[in-house]
């Protein structure tokens, strides 16, 4: 059988039996999970939540707010590395709901639009899609906020950013990000997965302002501490 055609007849096959045929598995441990849950119990409790204070604590003067719900650790990493590793985009709807965990209520209050950190157009072809905008495109579902891709990066050397010292990332070295005047919203919030020195968010925020931004704020998924 060829396997769009098994593909097509999967379509027709009701929720629940499929989840019979296919049981659904932790992404962290790889237990047996509940419908629709991207973890099972067990590791559900094991997220490594930041306290209010860590998690709106600014890394960067560029950004009015930072919010990071979850350090970047445990099933909280392993989720991560799912939806950017395994092609698993549909974590991001669940992760969205983290994001919004305890999120500061002035953060995704109208006239505010979000901006998802935009990925290298290579790793884009290689996942198929864009992690950030898949987290950014729920978190509008999930919030009623408008998602806008204000956001370009380019430069060869964008690609390399991952393999970076931590100078070199807060020096913004591989590093091109650009916005459009047009598309960019007076009010923002970026959105990613993981905050390390807080290079990237910079350089965003720095683009955006320069494009015409007046607030500039940020909720990431994860920070590693």
């Amino acid at each position: 059988m060829r396997w769009h055609t098994l593909g097509a007849r999967l379509k027709r096959v009701p929720r629940r039996l499929l989840a019979i045929i296919s049981p659904p598995v932790c992404w962290s441990c790889g237990a047996g999970a509940a419908p629709r849950e991207p973890l099972c119990g067990r590791c559900d409790r094991a997220l490594p939540w930041l306290g209010e204070r860590q998690a709106g604590a600014p890394l960067d003067a560029q950004l009015d707010q930072l919010w990071t719900p979850l350090a970047f650790d445990g099933p909280a990493r392993d989720l991560v590395h799912a939806l950017k590793f395994r092609r698993a985009a549909g974590l991001a709807a669940a992760m969205a709901w983290h994001l919004l965990d305890g999120v500061p209520r002035d953060l995704l209050t109208p006239p505010t639009a979000i901006v998802p950190v935009p990925a290298s157009s290579w790793r884009r072809r290689a996942r198929g899609y864009d992690h950030a905008e898949e987290l950014a495109a729920e978190l509008g579902k999930a919030s009623g906020r408008p998602v806008v891709a204000a956001l370009r990066r380019g430069g060869v050397a964008t690609s390399h950013q991952r393999g970076l010292g931590r100078a070199e990332r807060l020096s913004g070295s591989g590093l091109s990000v650009s916005a459009e005047p047009r598309a960019v919203p007076r009010c923002v919030v970026l959105v990613d997965d993981v905050c390390t020195t807080g290079a990237t968010l910079a350089a965003c925020a720095l683009a955006l302002r320069a494009a015409g931004a007046s607030s500039v704020s940020a909720l990431v998924y994860t920070r590693a501490l």
